[in-house]
């Protein structure tokens, strides 16, 4: 009896904790896949939001495929691991949200408002192909 105990015991799936490199590897792995597909879309010009619910499909969707491989060739379907994948891709989407170029972002720069008199005296000083032309920070707006 205490055989069988043990045998029950050594055939159950592992401890799914909730912290271990397998869940940083769920983070990570999540939080790129997030960032690929979100710069896919915009590649594609989909706009900001549709690319970002696009990116987040595409997250889930494979986040959810790896836990049926999962339980299909280990037996353990983990929701700590999707938990992981979710925070992942949510940071991801905050890194995207706070880098992405706004329309009140197209404002001239202080730096854009100083180098048109400053363009000229550099051209005069050193006439070439780079400084015959005036040069504006001012980057484009990002949809």
């Amino acid at each position: 009896m205490i055989a069988q105990l043990a045998l029950a015991m050594s055939l159950t799936a592992p401890p799914d904790n909730w912290f271990g490199s397998d869940k940083l590897k769920h983070f990570f792995i999540a939080a790129f896949t997030q960032t690929v597909a979100y710069s896919a879309l915009q590649a594609a010009r989909v706009h900001h939001d549709e690319a970002l619910v696009g990116a987040w499909a595409v997250t889930a969707t494979v986040s959810v495929a790896k836990e049926v491989h999962d339980r299909r060739s280990y037996g353990l379907f983990s929701y700590r691991d999707l938990v992981w994948d979710a925070a992942g891709a949510g940071v991801a989407t905050l890194v995207i949200s706070k880098t992405v170029r706004t329309p009140s972002d197209a404002e001239p720069s202080p730096a854009s408002r100083f180098m048109p008199k400053v363009g000229p005296l550099l051209s005069r000083l050193a006439p070439g192909p780079i400084l015959a032309q005036q040069v504006l920070f001012n980057p484009a707006p990002r949809r």
